[in-house]
C-alpha cells in the first residue's frame, strides 16, 4: 500500500518525528506492507539526513505545490498578477497530465510528471501533522497542494494539527471546500477544533487527539520510572531555544527572552551545580532557514566566563531517534521548541516549557506543568528564575505528574490508529473498487 505524506519539512527534526510517528501509527493497524511517498520542501537534503539504507520504506520527493506553481516574493504588482494567471494555467494543464501534449510539456518537468504520477497512483494521501495552517504564514502553497490533490482524485486526511484561527478572506474562501472533502481531520487541541467548527460541514469527522509524536513514547521506560521513582541524576540539563519573529515587543521582546534564558543557564550552573547543553530540533542543516544554535551561541556569548565553562552548544543535526537518546541522559529539559519538549517526555525526561504559540500551552496543561510555563511574549528574568526554582525544587512531583500524563497522551496519539483503520481498509486491495468509484465520481464532478 502506497501512502503519500505531504507538506513535510524533514530538515526540522520535530517535523521528521511527526513523520515517523505517522508511520508508526499506520503500521500498527495496516495488514500489508506500507510504502511512504513523502513530499517535502527540500527532499534532496532530507534524503541525505534520512538515507534509504536506514529508512527503506520512505521515498522523499519535491512537494508539487512548491515545484509547479509560482509565488509572490516582492511587491511587484504586475509580476504577482501574472503569477496568479500562470497558476491558473497550471491547474488547467493538470487535466492533460501524462498526455504528452503542449500543456503537459510546457508546465511539467520529467521529475514533476513522475511525482504527480506517484501521487495519482497512491492509495492514501495524508497531510502531515504540525502547525502550518496558521495565519502567521501564507497558506497559499498549502492550499494549492490540497487543490492539486483534488485534481488528482484524492481525499486528503489531516493528521494531528494545531490550526487557525482564520480571518483572511482568501483562507476563509478556500479552506471550507478542502475540509469538506477530507474524510478525517485530527486536531491536537480543543482550541484548534473550535477554530474550524464554522468551516467544516460535518464536525463528526473532527477528532481531538494528542500530538502524534507521543506515539513514539518509550512506555516501558516511563512505567519503570513511575515504579522505581527518581533515576540517578546525571548532573546535565538541556535547553532548547529559538528565534521567534512574532514575539511581542519585536527585537526588545527577543532581548527579554534571551536575557531570561541566559539567567536560567547561569542559575542552573551556579546554584544547581548542573552542566548545561543547548540543543534543539532545528539546527545543523545549512540548507534550512532556521538554526536554533545561532540563538544558543548568542546566549552563551553573554555568560560570565566561570559559568560559560560549564555550558556547551550542541550545534549538530540529530535525527529524532538520536535526539531522544540524548534527552534520556538529561535530568530535565528547558524547552522552547515544542517537539523538543515532547521527545524529551517520550523518554521520561521532565520538561520546563517556554511557549511561543498556543500549541505548547495546550500540551503544558495536559502534562501538569501549566503553573511553571513560561510565555515568550511576557517572560522576564525574575519570572524565569522563580519558576525554575519551583520546577527544580519539586522535580520528583513534576516528573510523576508529567509521566503519568505522557502515558495518557501516548494512548490518545495511538487512538488515531482506530480512526485510520476503516480508511486503510477502504484503501486496501479489498476496497480498491469502492475507491475507484469515488475517484471516478470526483473526476466527473470536476469535469
Amino acid at each position: 500500500m502506497k501512502v503519500v505524506v505531504e507538506n513535510t519539512v524533514c530538515l526540522n527534526t520535530g517535523d521528521a518525528a511527526i513523520l515517523l510517528a505517522i508511520r508508526h501509527i499506520l503500521k500498527s493497524v495496516a495488514k500489508e506492507t506500507l510504502e511512504f511517498l513523502v513530499f517535502d520542501s527540500q527532499p534532496e537534503v532530507a534524503a541525505r539526513l534520512y538515507p534509504k539504507e536506514q529508512y527503506p520504506d520512505i521515498e522523499l520527493r519535491k512537494l508539487p505545490s512548491e515545484s509547479i506553481f509560482k509565488y509572490k516574493y516582492d511587491d511587484n504588482t504586475v509580476k504577482n498578477a501574472l503569477k496568479q494567471v500562470y497558476n491558473q494555467a497550471v491547474f488547467q494543464a493538470l487535466r492533460h497530465l501524462g498526455s504528452g501534449n503542449y500543456l503537459d510539456r510546457r508546465f511539467f518537468s520529467d521529475a514533476d510528471r513522475k511525482s504527480l504520477a506517484l501521487y495519482k497512483d497512491a492509495d492514501m494521501v495524508i497531510t502531515t501533522g504540525g502547525t502550518y495552517l496558521v495565519e502567521n504564514y501564507s497558506l497559499e502553497r498549502r492550499i494549492n497542494q490540497f487543490k492539486l490533490a483534488e485534481m488528482l482524485g484524492k481525499k486528503t486526511i489531516f493528521f494531528t494539527q494545531s490550526l487557525g484561527p482564520f480571518a483572511k478572506p482568501y483562507n476563509l474562501r478556500n479552506l471550507p471546500p478542502i475540509f469538506a472533502r477530507s474524510p478525517l481531520i485530527l486536531l491536537r487541541d480543543v482550541r484548534s477544533r473550535d477554530h474550524i467548527l464554522d468551516l467544516v460541514d460535518d464536525t463528526s469527522k473532527c477528532h481531538v487527539v494528542a500530538d502524534s509524536v507521543f506515539a513514539l513514547a518509550d512506555v516501558e521506560r516511563i512505567e519503570a520510572l513511575l515504579t522505581i521513582g527518581r533515576p540517578a541524576p546525571t548532573g546535565r540539563v538541556g535547553i532548547s531555544v529559538r528565534h521567534w519573529n512574532y514575539v511581542q515587543g519585536g527585537g526588545g521582546g527577543m532581548d527579554r527572552y534571551i536575557e531570561s534564558v541566559r539567567d536560567i543557564a547561569t542559575k542552573l550552573v551556579r546554584d544547581h551545580g548542573k552542566e548545561v547543553t543547548f540543543i534543539s530540533t532545528c539546527q545543523g542543516v545549512p540548507e534550512y532557514a532556521h538554526d536554533d544554535s545561532k540563538t544558543a551561541k548568542l546566549i552563551v556569548s553573554g555568560l560570565a566566563p566561570e559559568i560559560a565553562e560549564h555550558v556547551t552548544v550542541d550545534a549538530a543535526f540529530h535525527t529524532p531517534e538520536q535526539l531522544m537518546a540524548i534527552a534520556r541522559e538529561l535530568d530535565f529539559v528547558v524547552a522552547t521548541r515544542m517537539h523538543m519538549m515532547i521527545m524529551s517526555l517520550c523518554v521520561g525526561t521532565p520538561v520546563l516549557p517556554i511557549a511561543y504559540e498556543f500549541k505548547t500551552k495546550e500540551v503544558a496543561k495536559r502534562i501538569g506543568v501549566e503553573d511553571v510555563l513560561l510565555d515568550i511574549d511576557t517572560v522576564t528574568p525574575d519570572e524565569a528564575l522563580g519558576k525554575l526554582d519551583r520546577f527544580a525544587g519539586n522535580l520528583d512531583r513534576y516528573r510523576e505528574v508529567s509521566l503519568k500524563a505522557v502515558l495518557e497522551e501516548h494512548a490518545s496519539a495511538m487512538s488515531a490508529a482506530d480512526l485510520m483503520r476503516p480508511l486503510i481498509a477502504k484503501s486496501s486491495a479489498n476496497g480498491a473498487q469502492a475507491l475507484r468509484q469515488d475517484v471516478e465520481e470526483d473526476l466527473a464532478r470536476l469535469a
